[in-house]
């Protein structure tokens, strides 16, 4: 919902997943949190919040969500503002029969509302991501450029990690680190 200090705006990113990853592999991939994470290149840390902590996200059902604490880096932060350049922010994962969806909360009320799903068309798999984000309209602009920036490279590297995965190359690396996302289908 928009008002004079806040605005919306929606992304849409898709990419074909290469012929040889199934849709087992890739939903796998999609239910592991901290796969997902570090497909960011820009993350800097994370870690995983107890199910009781305050921050912890819960679904509409009110069953609390595997909500993780990322920073980012941030080139365009003003260090007044933020110092190094870095964001940190909660991000929540719920499971669903066909991706998963997530929601990002950070500083100065953005929140952004994404699923992830695998679509299959002509026999090939592709990966759509679908945001919803509200922010404050004074940073929404370097938000969605910077949604736009680190998409094609988040991309590139969840299909190269798919592939790693697939050669047997990355390890299980949710299960190292405490965890696979809950909830949905």
């Amino acid at each position: 919902m928009s008002s004079w200090t806040t605005t919306t705006f929606s992304t849409h990113e898709e990419t074909a997943l290469p012929p040889t990853v199934s849709r087992s592999l890739a939903l796998s991939a999609l239910h592991d949190p901290i796969y997902m994470i570090r497909r960011n290149s820009r993350v800097l840390t994370h870690r995983l919040h107890p199910p009781d902590h305050k921050s912890t996200h819960r679904s509409p059902a009110g069953v609390p969500l595997p909500t993780y604490e990322v920073t980012d880096k941030m080139t365009f932060l003003p260090e007044a503002i933020w110092p190094a350049g870095s964001v940190t922010y909660t991000m929540s994962f719920e499971n669903t029969d066909d991706g998963v969806r997530h929601v990002l909360k950070a500083a100065m009320g953005m929140v952004s509302r994404a699923k992830h799903t695998l679509v299959e068309r002509e026999g090939r798999w592709w990966l759509v991501e679908e945001a919803d984000v509200e922010v404050g309209r004074l940073v929404a602009g370097r938000v969605r450029r910077n949604m736009e920036e680190t998409a094609e490279g988040n991309f590139r590297a969840f299909v190269e990690g798919l592939e790693g995965r697939r050669r047997g190359e990355e390890g299980e690396e949710g299960m190292k680190e405490g965890g696979k996302a809950l909830g949905g289908g």
